[in-house]
């Protein structure tokens, strides 16, 4: 199956998305057409916040040209927003999805205040994050939010989802002759006016060479293609070896994180949760872990103790230690199991530094593997004139720069296990 072009996203859906063919209101067909794309995503594990607009309910700008204080207007507006997004909220967890709206504008009673941190660690443990109440400003759209909210959290796209399926030279609703565009740079946005965003919103994503993706929100299935990186609508500012540069660098921390967690489980004669997490015991007839069974502890440093949540799972955890690789044999008085972890031997230690060496190179062999692709991804871009000598000389020095980064990160990471090995 193929991975997700990007890994976390923010999605921009204006207000009359949500309205349907009535134009005012909300129609909650559309909305839980909306709600399982967004399910759709997130089951591929990419973290999604989302922006709504307010106009199907009250557009600020319309109440200002009828004489209202436009700050006043505005925030009526923002308003709106929060409407719109605690109704998404309600269908995205009818589905299942796990949601969190944060306002720009503190109402705690309904919401989350907006916390940067804390709209991250959501996105982080799976949960959808909608951003409501605008900037908390008057005279920002909610595209300028998208774009704010989006440098903010370090997304890696602005999916923009509109009643059009792309960008035009003019509204082809109106003009059948109107000139689809493919893609389009971010100074296009600003001189031309093509009214995909307002002017703040497309200078703040081209200061932070945030892509954008416009798409038609009506045709079921796009938002998903867009995550998975298919060609549709109009992709604005999209820099496809800034993508490589991204992806080889998460390809590479990657391969330090397993390694990492490889040699937490790795036995260095003292006592670890993490030892068993490569230990499955049979929980009436599947597979588990053992620490999604039992309480780990480690009273002692050459001790730790499982205590089952289900003392019928006493021996069967026994029996998978004794199974596993660990050399180590419990000791259990029908209700907690003790594990002494021996004393390392010189040889064994020895034996160990050697597969930690061994692990540690076929780390470094992945980095330059990874090296290796990228390198050519940038060559074939040379070839085709996609990017000119310059560029691709400066592609490839990035790519060095991220190899040496992450080999020395194996290093460093090889270098301590060792030392923990033969500390006696």
């Amino acid at each position: 199956m193929k991975n997700p072009q990007y890994k976390r996203v923010v999605l921009k859906l204006s207000g009359e998305a949500l309205s349907g063919e009535n134009g005012y209101g909300i129609d909650h067909n559309i909305l839980r057409t909306i709600a399982l794309e967004v399910k759709e995503v997130n089951d591929r594990n990419v973290e999604v916040a989302i922006v709504v607009g307010g106009g199907n309910i009250w557009r600020g700008v319309a109440g200002s040209t009828k004489g209202m204080d436009r700050a006043t207007a505005d925030y009526m507006g923002m308003l709106a927003t929060v409407i719109n997004s605690l109704a998404l909220q309600d269908a995205l967890e009818k589905e299942g999805v796990d949601t969190r709206v944060q306002t720009a504008i503190e109402m705690r009673e309904v919401a989350e205040p907006y916390i940067r941190r804390r709209a991250i660690r959501h996105l982080e443990k799976g949960r959808v994050v909608i951003f409501a109440g605008g900037t908390g400003n008057p005279f920002f759209s909610t595209d300028t939010t998208a774009a704010l909210r989006a440098a903010e959290i370090e997304a890696d796209v602005i999916l923009m989802a509109k009643n059009v399926d792309a960008v035009y030279d003019s509204d082809p609703r109106i003009n059948p002759a109107a000139q689809k565009f493919t893609e389009l740079k971010y100074m296009d946005l600003l001189k031309n006016g093509l009214g995909v965003m307002d002017s703040t919103a497309a200078s703040l994503c081209m200061d932070n060479q945030i892509p954008i993706i416009v798409f038609g929100i009506r045709d079921t299935g796009n938002v998903l293609k867009a995550v998975m990186g298919e060609k549709i609508g109009t992709v604005v500012g999209r820099n496809q070896m800034n993508d490589v540069l991204k992806q080889t660098e998460s390809k590479m921390k990657r391969t330090v994180d397993l390694l990492v967690k490889d040699y937490t489980t790795m036995r260095a004669g003292r006592a670890t949760p993490a030892l068993l997490e490569k230990v499955f015991a049979d929980y009436y007839g599947t597979p588990t872990p053992i620490n999604q069974m039992a309480t780990i502890s480690v009273p002692e440093s050459r001790l730790l103790v499982i205590q089952p949540w289900d003392r019928n799972m006493v021996p069967q955890i026994e029996k998978a230690i004794l199974k596993s690789d660990l050399g180590i044999t419990p000791v259990s008085d029908g209700n907690v199991i003790r594990l002494a972890i021996p004393t390392l031997t010189e040889e064994k230690r020895k034996d160990l530094v050697k597969v930690v060496n061994k692990k540690a190179e076929e780390g470094r062999i992945a980095i330059r593997n990874l090296r290796r692709e990228a390198n050519d991804q940038v060559k074939d871009a040379d070839k085709k004139g996609d990017v000119s000598e310059d560029e691709a000389k400066r592609y490839l020095n990035d790519i060095q720069d991220l190899t040496d980064k992450y080999i020395k990160n194996i290093d460093q990471v090889a270098e301590a296990k060792e030392k923990e090995i033969l500390e006696i």
